[in-house]
């Protein structure tokens, strides 16, 4: 059996380095030693009746890793229904996914990971059911941002084990810089500092926040079906820019774009198209009793927002070929319902001529009014939107002033991300709003939606708090729409949640062979972005406990070209950016010294172009 290194090192190469990050932002993430290499946990997604995505991430010094995996309906694994290897290296930043085929519908299991002897968490997955399945229950969320709060909406659908998937409905993660976006929570801070532009900046952000140990429990015991918003790539986005992008000083939008896509589908379980493994619209059948529709109204066809009401019948948020293909799914009579996962608020909110937020459906009122003239001409029952971005909880009607509705709307408010002012009215929508039928403005949380032959009901659970890890919370209203029915009704109860159940993964792992030396290094590098680099180089590291640091940098004739020793203050996961554009290209060799050990790395600065 392999030893981990005593520790592993970060480079940096000026004085100022730590101090360019703001002081709170050095309290970190604590890294749990015994999930070594598999700090970052395990996942599972996109479920099928035959096929589920598992995922995780091996944090290794080598080139590339070999990992085993291996899929059982016993954490024992007493038999294997399934088993493989699976190898990742930098190209996908030493993240493994696996698509395992052969399962059996609507059955959990349970899969594992293995590197040089060392065991991941293990983590359970449920599939898809087929026939005639009669209930099927999913969590919905949005708008997880790490500064402004405790993920404890995560935690709290975690423990519940009633559902079959949790459904996450963009901004996973926020592209801002330390500050950017927060609520002055102390020790809670976005890392990298910058704001994120490049492939490593958005893969070293989805690093950051799946060490969370809230989001990581969630994913260990349940499928994700993700999409993304605009701030998995930048504020209000759309296909040819974004709100918060300037191609001035940040380059170019569809290179920043392909960046945030890249790292999206390395970092989340997330089934790749086999028409464009970028495409994140798919469907997900649940028997007989559901489609899941999973849009993208943010970077497939979205033209640009407009500032005035535009009624353009040629402006989309769709693109023609996602709006083909979702009114070519709606067509399809074989299932109940048709449950579509997308982003932005369908329902209007208009005042007057005057469009609150021209960055949801309100801002491409003739493709709507187009898409919704198709369901009702087509006469297609059971039509029920999920919906996230607003940070604001919702039931609304689907209809525009003169149609009948065509379905129900349920918003889920954000997990974290603040909902002060977030669409600028100072009342409650459904006072003057008559498809409104109830809203909050004020609270954080998620809904669950239950699913049956008879009715579709969501039910709203906010939080007690954010600012402090605490899975108190309460049912906030309960509204279904009958099969059948085109309008909302207010629900007594909330709906009963699944049984039989199979019992949630163990939180912890058995690595006991290894020794506590070994499992607690002094130091672990959990990633170095880029390698080789060219006008900086970030680094995650974990800091088991304070120190000082001794470095010293020499050139390949072994000519010392640089020497600092430099105190850190905080233990934790911590980050460096190093800025080399005073290095010549070439090899370098960096000599690290902490304490009595001291390691060597090469390094190598690459021609900037």
């Amino acid at each position: 059996m392999s030893r981990l290194p005593q520790f592993l090192l970060l480079l940096f190469f000026c004085n100022t380095l730590f101090g360019q990050v703001p002081p709170h932002s050095l309290q970190r993430l604590s890294l749990d030693p015994q999930l070594a290499p598999f700090y970052h946990g395990v996942a599972s997604g996109d479920p099928l009746p035959d096929a589920v995505i598992i995922w995780t991430r091996v944090t290794v010094e080598d080139v590339s890793a070999t990992v085993s995996w291996k899929v059982s309906q016993d954490t024992l694994f007493t038999t294997l229904v399934a088993n493989g290897t699976a190898t990742t290296d930098a190209s996908r930043d030493y993240t493994v996914k696996v698509d395992v085929t052969g399962l059996q519908p609507a059955t959990y299991y349970y899969y594992q990971f293995e590197h040089n002897g060392r065991k991941s968490l293990i983590g359970r997955t449920k599939t898809a059911p087929a026939g005639n399945n009669t209930h099927i229950r999913f969590a919905v969320v949005s708008c997880s941002d790490y500064e402004s709060g405790y993920f404890n909406a995560y935690e709290h659908i975690m423990y519940r084990n009633d559902i079959d998937a949790v459904l996450h409905l963009g901004d996973y993660i926020y592209e801002y810089a330390t500050d950017g976006l927060t609520g002055n929570i102390p020790g809670r801070v976005t890392d990298p500092p910058h704001e994120i532009i490049t492939l490593d900046d958005y893969r070293a952000r989805y690093s950051h926040y799946r060490l969370d140990p809230q989001l990581r429990g969630l994913h260990q015991q349940y499928p994700f079906i993700t999409t993304w918003d605009d701030h998995e790539t930048a504020n209000n986005s759309w296909v040819g820019g974004a709100e918060n992008h300037d191609p001035n000083t940040e380059g170019d939008w569809f290179v920043r774009k392909a960046n945030g896509k890249q790292a999206y589908f390395e970092w989340l379980p997330v089934r790749e198209s086999t028409v464009d493994p970028l495409r994140i619209y798919r469907k997900l059948n649940y028997g007989k009793l559901a489609d899941l529709l999973v849009l993208d109204t943010r970077l497939e066809g979205r033209d640009q927002q407009s500032t005035t009401t535009n009624q353009d019948p040629n402006r989309t948020i769709l693109g023609q070929d996602q709006y083909n293909w979702l009114t070519a799914n709606l067509s399809d009579t074989t299932t109940v319902w048709k449950i579509v996962a997308q982003q932005v608020m369908m329902a209007p909110l208009t005042l007057g001529t005057v469009v609150l937020n021209q960055d949801q459906w309100d801002g491409y009122p003739q493709e709507r009014l187009k898409l919704f003239n198709y369901i009702l001409n087509n006469n297609i029952q059971n039509f029920v939107v999920l919906t996230g971005d607003i940070h604001t909880s919702w039931a609304n009607e689907l209809k525009i002033s003169g149609l009948n509705s065509v379905g129900a709307e349920f918003v889920t408010t954000s997990v974290t991300t603040s909902n002060a002012g977030i669409i600028g009215i100072p009342f409650n929508p459904a006072s003057i709003f008559p498809h409104v039928k109830w809203a909050d403005l004020n609270n954080h949380g998620y809904i669950i939606v239950d699913i049956t032959p008879g009715r579709t009901q969501s039910d709203w659970y906010f939080m007690q708090t954010i600012a402090q890890r605490d899975t108190s919370a309460t049912l906030a209203a309960s509204w279904f729409i009958p099969s059948g029915s085109r309008t909302l009704n207010e629900a007594s109860a909330p709906a009963p949640g699944l049984t039989g159940q199979a019992p949630l993964a163990p939180f912890t792992v058995d690595n006991s062979t290894v020794g506590l030396a070994d499992l607690n290094p002094e130091m672990i590098l959990l990633g170095t972005y880029p390698n080789p680099f060219t006008d900086k180089l970030l680094v995650q590291f974990y800091l088991r406990e304070t120190g000082s640091l001794h470095l010293k940098l020499l050139d390949i004739s072994g000519r010392l070209v640089y020497e600092q020793t430099t105190a850190l203050k905080q233990p934790g996961v911590n980050y460096a950016q190093i800025p080399a554009s005073f290095l010549a290209p070439g090899y370098y060799v960096l000599e690290t010294t902490a304490g009595s050990t001291t390691l060597t790395r090469t390094v190598f600065r690459a021609k900037s172009h």
